[in-house]
């Protein structure tokens, strides 16, 4: 198993099948006996460029353990839903679990 952070970026119109989603990709983690170490909805931020004549997101970001199995199928998942603009997986050495820079600033404000 191995540790990933993956950064998804919502089309911000569909905010009810955005948090099914999300449940959705938790779950499979889960039932292939990874685990999600760290689930942050940083809300509706502005894009720095219009990407399909959208202007803001919703950021969800996910840090979690999984196969390369699980990494595939969640690849397909979301290759073929029309609510994410964008999305990133990351590779990391080590489980992250702490508030990201996002979060802490936030807490802060």
């Amino acid at each position: 198993m191995k540790n990933y952070e993956l950064l998804l970026m919502f089309n911000v119109n569909q905010e009810e099948s955005t948090n099914k989603t999300v449940d959705k990709y938790k779950d499979l983690i889960k039932s292939k006996d990874g685990s999600v170490d760290r689930y942050e909805d940083w809300g509706i931020m502005k894009l720095a460029y219009n990407i399909n004549k959208i202007n803001k997101a919703r950021y969800i970001l996910l840090n979690f353990e999984a196969s390369n199995e699980v990494l595939a199928e969640l690849t397909s998942l979301i290759k073929f839903n029309d609510n994410i603009i964008r999305h990133m997986f990351i590779a990391q050495d080590k489980k992250i679990t702490e508030p990201s820079i996002m979060m802490q600033n936030r807490e802060r404000a």
